[in-house]
């Protein structure tokens, strides 16, 4: 029996969390990003007009996270649709995503509306719930329509001496990386300029929507030649395709500008737009290659620790956001260097949420809908 197919993917559960946890860096520095939403944090000593601009070593650190962190997400959120799908139901699938994802977007969705008195139908960080639960709808689609693997179609279908099927994989996602390189441009088109994600319900974004969803499908599709995983030469090809990623970045990092479209500098020529996003399109297939393959070689099993952080990842997911955005906009008030913010905001809201967690969700009925019931501390019903 194919070993790859029936074990736990500990490495993608790390990298996935790690993603998620990652959150909290991205975010703690959002006050400099997006200095607008510095106006609402005027009590602590702080606005638009004199948010100061990011520092260079804190701008690169935000492009690097912003150019992989969501394409990592839906890749490996793919992969185990693919996963689940195979020793599950359809009815026992769209289930568990409609209470894990569906009723907890809204939830939190609601709960944003409450803190900010606006009931809009705000999403703030969650959109990626709500992209996550239509690709999950679509793929069940894609289910019913017999395109996407099972588990014996995957084990049949990677036979270490079947050269044939090896090759035919190679052929596959040469032409897949094609596609997530070419349609970065047209995505960003598509939006405006640059790739957006929605804001509220009523706000998909076209090109965002697209360019998310064909990394989901890629997601489908390694789960269907998840051999290649480990397959080739070994880790020393992928360390030199992590050291290729390195330097793709450092070519392309003097030209990157605002995140989500936020304060982004348009090229000045169609060449030079077409250039840049063609780049970024590279740049981050090749990161989330080589994170996605160092992982799943690096962590083959799990320890306490790990099993502690992937159990935590998606509440902090749920939760830091405002912690981030209050505890920096103190710590900005306070004077503090930019590094001192970020770091401080990390740790406060890693604490804070932590803490949220543990009063909020571990012992009460709230861990069935975010955890599942199976893995609830909390179950009267056995």
């Amino acid at each position: 029996m194919n070993t790859l197919t029936v074990s736990r993917f500990h490495g993608l559960d790390f990298l996935r969390a790690m993603a998620m946890l990652l959150g909290l860096v991205f975010h703690a520095p959002m006050l400099y990003y997006i200095p607008i939403m510095a106006d609402g944090f005027k009590e602590f000593g702080i606005s638009s007009e004199t948010m100061p601009e990011m520092e260079q070593w804190l701008s690169l650190l935000v492009q690097w996270l912003h150019s992989w962190r969501m394409s990592v997400f839906f890749t490996i959120s793919g992969f185990f649709t693919a996963l689940v799908l195979s020793r599950r139901t359809l009815r026992a699938f769209i289930t568990d995503r409609f209470i894990k994802i569906g009723l907890t977007m809204i939830l939190f969705a609601a709960l944003y509306d409450f803190l900010d008195g606006q009931f809009d139908g705000k999403l703030e960080h969650i959109w990626f719930l709500y992209y996550l639960m239509i690709f999950s709808i679509l793929a069940c689609g894609l289910s019913l329509a017999g395109l996407i693997a099972s588990e014996e179609t995957c084990q049949s279908s990677h036979n270490p001496g079947d050269q044939g099927s090896y090759f035919g994989s190679i052929k596959q996602l040469l032409l897949l990386a094609f596609v997530l390189v070419v349609i970065r441009p047209i995505c960003d088109v598509l939006d405006g300029g640059a790739i957006t994600v929605a804001t509220d319900y009523f706000s998909i974004k076209i090109g965002g929507f697209l360019y998310f969803w064909i990394w989901f499908c890629a997601g489908l599709w390694l789960f269907k030649n998840q051999s290649l995983l480990t397959s080739g030469k070994g880790l020393f090809a992928v360390i030199a395709l992590g050291i290729v990623s390195i330097i793709i970045f450092v070519f392309l990092s003097p030209y990157l500008t605002g995140v989500f479209g936020y304060n982004a500098l348009k090229p000045d020529t169609l060449f030079d737009f077409m250039t840049l996003s063609l780049l970024k399109g590279v740049n981050t297939l090749a990161w989330t290659a080589f994170l996605i393959l160092i992982t799943h070689r690096l962590i083959v099993k799990t320890h306490k620790p790990i099993t502690w952080f992937v159990t935590l990842s998606y509440p902090i997911y749920l939760f830091h956001l405002f912690p981030c955005m209050i505890v920096s906009a103190i710590l900005i008030g306070l004077g503090l260097s930019q590094a001192g913010v970020v770091i401080g905001t990390v740790v406060a809201a890693f604490a804070i949420s932590v803490a949220l967690y543990y009063v909020l969700v571990k012992f009460t009925p709230l861990s069935w809908l975010i955890l599942g019931y199976k893995k609830s501390w909390l179950q009267p019903f056995k």
